[in-house]
């Protein structure tokens, strides 16, 4: 039986229990002695379902307890993600037979629960060696490069061919066990697609079902928000979902106060106003226009930059920008620019920063003005910014950080309330009553007892709860009813017949539903209904 524990994106960890046995997932079957479970690997790979569909599910494995997936190795990119698209359930997912320590982390990342030694034991028998991620004719060696319990960097004069093949076959293994519980810090950590952006960068075919993948399949089962760090560090990464949510959702939620927008460059430090930078700036320009930071992959309102991703990214600083940045860059910029209307357009930018407002700006009706004469930070530059913004009045930041931030997170407006605290760890009190409060780990709003009961009214992310006595955690067993909307680390309000409260989902809406094991959130408050 398999018990989901936590999401990140299509990876997840979770408990295989049978028998008395307990397996920590994602995990690796070893197939050199007695594996840890039994599996019905039919008569057939999935592969076949490509040729004849029909013969494939006369022939496919039972499936009770787990889904069993075989043959990735002959698919082409697009039908490997069908593949586990079609196998994805609340049933642990075993990929048989394709695993090797260079394309694990991909397998994992679309939703492999279980992998096997299988290849890397072939592999072995034909003398290749996993030297890290590369593959090496162990015959090319003088001795065992590795110092693991199999090699002891011992030297291969004086071995039998079945000697080196056992040392080599049981190396294999380890190195793909390394891989594994790599990729299971990882999920915990929520950083797996980092890793995965780099690993796929070794074969241009793993590269190819990346890029698929990001346009491809079941997007409920990704995070809007996150405790890990983003990091921006290739093409591939503008495709993420992170990114391209943000972008969208941003847009739809902007609603502007000024007519004149200040564009500024993005800094190292996150978020941008705890940086020197924009900190010296502020020191000497009073600023009441609405502010856009330019950055890659994302166009960053003043006003999101506490949500995720935008709160905790890196990315790649240079002064160099590729024709592809520019691009994609400044479609997003303009598209901004014309959602909030503005008719005049301050850019206190210089290098790849301006060349992304020409480009983005290139035909525009709106005004723009060049403040950058010697620097961001130099006294001409300061000096110039200030006569640009000038006579705008006072402008309240925290209350339109709060205003974007609801409306991006729950789609809901909320009155007049007074902020308090030090950015970026602020709140939003009514009378003396907390509200909201901005979660900087997260980079999303964390709510009370007061917008609890407005999600509960409308019927928006909220779950439906049997009466039953719980502590901090609630599992899909008890779920009745859930917003199909949620995703996992969402912020929801829950209720029962007896008491309501606030949670973070560890699974999407349906998965809640039509879940009868794993923990479905975590609970934060409850309040007596």
């Amino acid at each position: 039986m398999f018990y989901p524990e936590k999401r990140d994106g299509y990876s997840r960890l979770g408990k295989i229990k049978t028998d008395g046995f307990v397996l920590n997932t994602p995990a690796l079957l070893e197939f050199d002695g007695k594996p840890e479970i039994s599996v019905d690997f039919g008569k057939v790979p999935y592969a076949l379902k490509f040729i004849s569909e029909t013969l494939y599910e006369r022939l496919k494995p039972s499936e009770t307890e787990f889904n069993v997936l075989a043959g990735l190795n002959v698919l082409s990119p697009r039908q490997i993600l069908q593949a586990f698209e079609d196998k994805r359930s609340l049933k642990a997912l075993y990929v048989v037979a394709a695993a090797i320590p260079s394309n694990v982390a991909l397998l994992i990342y679309l939703g492999a629960d279980l992998v096997d030694n299988i290849l890397a034991i072939a592999k072995a028998y034909n003398g290749v060696y996993f030297l890290g991620d590369l593959e090496v004719d162990i015959f090319r060696l003088k001795k065992f490069p590795c110092g693991c319990q199999y090699c002891r960097n011992q030297k291969l004069d004086g071995l039998s061919r079945e000697e080196i093949f056992e040392i080599v076959s049981g190396h294999n293994t380890e190195m793909l066990k390394l891989e594994v519980e790599k990729c299971r810090y990882l999920i915990e950590r929520e950083e797996l697609r980092n890793y995965v952006e780099a690993k796929v960068k070794l074969h241009p075919e793993m590269t190819a079902v990346l890029r698929i993948a990001d346009s491809y399949g079941d997007k409920r089962y990704f995070s809007r928000f996150k405790k890990s760090r983003c990091h921006f560090s290739a093409m591939e990464s503008a495709n993420r979902f992170e990114v391209s949510y943000f972008l969208n959702r941003a847009l739809e939620c902007y609603k502007p106060v000024t007519d004149t927008v200040l564009l500024l460059p993005c800094t190292a430090r996150k978020p941008y106003l705890t940086s020197r930078t924009h900190r010296y700036i502020r020191s000497r320009v009073r600023i009441n226009v609405n502010e856009i930071i330019i950055s890659s992959p994302l166009v960053v309102p003043r006003e999101f930059e506490l949500t995720y991703p935008a709160v905790n990214y890196d990315t790649p600083v240079t002064g160099h920008w590729s024709e592809e940045e520019i691009a994609f860059v400044a479609s997003w910029l303009r598209r901004f620019i014309e959602k909030g209307g503005f008719g005049r357009v301050v850019a206190h930018v210089e290098g790849g920063y301006r060349r992304v407002v020409e480009k983005a700006l290139e035909d525009s009706q709106a005004e723009v003005v060049y403040t950058a004469e010697d620097g961001v930070l130099g006294d001409r530059s300061i000096e110039r910014l200030k006569e640009e913004i000038a006579g705008f009045k006072k402008m309240d930041l925290y209350s339109q950080i709060f205003d974007h931030m609801l409306r991006y997170q729950f789609g809901i407006e909320y009155g007049d309330c007074r902020y308090s605290g030090r950015y970026p760890e602020i709140e939003m009190l009514e009378g003396r009553e907390r509200v909201a409060r901005v979660d900087v780990r997260y980079g999303m709003l964390d709510i009370y007892e007061k917008i609890a009961r407005i999600l509960l009214d409308k019927g928006i992310y909220t779950v439906k709860i049997a009466d039953f006595d719980f502590t901090n955690t609630i599992f899909a067993a008890g779920v009745l009813e859930a917003d199909e909307n949620i995703r996992p680390n969402d912020v929801v309000a829950f209720s029962s017949s007896s008491v309501f409260g606030v949670g973070i989902a560890l699974m999407h809406g349906k998965e809640m539903e039509k879940g009868e094991r794993g923990v479905a959130m975590k609970v934060r408050r409850k309040f007596n209904l």
